[in-house]
């Protein structure tokens, strides 16, 4: 894995894989890098210092989304002890914090 950060531009890229990119889906200021077999190969970040400078917490979806993984993939993480977590109610949150440790 890769990590690279261009301070002038706030931009962090994460690269998994050394994988041609095929296709990319950018929300919210994250951009998603899939091969042609649809695995996801790296994920950019604009705005990264905006984004991680804050204490914020991310739903269960935001987390998967950024990780590259699906909800069952994190559940499974989650009942594991992997990750930690906040339970609102029925909703699982975490902090932007250790959801990059896991992405590194």
């Amino acid at each position: 894995m890769k990590v690279y950060h261009d301070s002038e531009i706030d931009y962090l890229s994460i690269d998994f894989t050394d994988e041609v990119e095929s296709k990319s889906v950018y929300k919210d200021g994250i951009i998603v890098r899939y091969d042609k077999k649809g695995h996801v190969i790296g994920v950019d970040i604009t705005d990264s210092m905006k984004l991680f400078s804050s204490s914020d917490m991310m739903t269960l979806q935001e987390a998967c989304t950024f990780l590259g993984i699906s909800e069952s993939t994190m559940r499974r993480k989650i009942r594991d002890g992997k990750v930690k977590f906040v339970k609102e109610g029925k909703d699982y949150r975490f902090k932007k914090g250790d959801i990059i440790s896991i992405a590194a």
